[in-house]
């Protein structure tokens, strides 16, 4: 099996709601230093990841030296076609990560033990959820975490944050 389209939103009808896993959790939480950044398009390759040409507003996550996270906005359809034109093996798992920014250094240190200067890096956030952490700006940093999780991480993000001047 070369696709996995439960993980895919692209891959749903038109009649299918889509809904963030985090939406509930940061209801009502107002302006934030957390934000739901789910929506971005998540590609895991696998390959000669020096194939892989980036377009505007897409980043690659080399997570080893044959397997990397493409994140892109909008539809993934031609993206994952060029790719796999390319010789890489490609599965969308849009569905199956949750995403946050995450604003300030501080925050993101009551987060993770992970060391903020050498992203992007996998390990632990919100004391023991698997997750993916990488830089999004200056002072601001993107956790993908899996979809399951979501409301957790988010849940313990906003609970740090209190107190923190971000």
């Amino acid at each position: 099996m070369s696709q996995l389209p439960f993980l895919s939103p692209n891959e749903v009808g038109p009649d299918v709601r889509l809904a963030s896993p985090l939406a509930r959790a940061l209801a009502g939480a107002g302006p934030s230093p957390v934000r739901d950044v789910s929506s971005i398009g998540k590609l895991e390759l696998r390959g000669d990841l020096d194939l892989v040409t980036l377009a505007p507003g897409q980043e690659l996550v080399r997570l080893t030296p044959r397997r990397g996270l493409l994140l892109t906005a909008g539809l993934l359809g031609h993206v994952r076609d060029r790719l796999e034109d390319a010789g890489l093996r490609v599965y969308d798992l849009s569905g199956a990560f949750a995403a946050l920014e995450i604003d300030g250094a501080q925050l993101m240190r009551r987060l993770t033990d992970l060391d903020l200067d050498h992203l992007p890096a996998a390990g632990n956030v919100a004391r023991g959820a698997p997750a993916i952490v990488q830089r999004a700006g200056d002072d601001t940093f993107r956790v993908l975490v899996p979809q399951e999780l979501g409301h957790y991480v988010a849940e313990v993000a906003l609970d740090l944050a209190q107190g923190v001047r971000v």
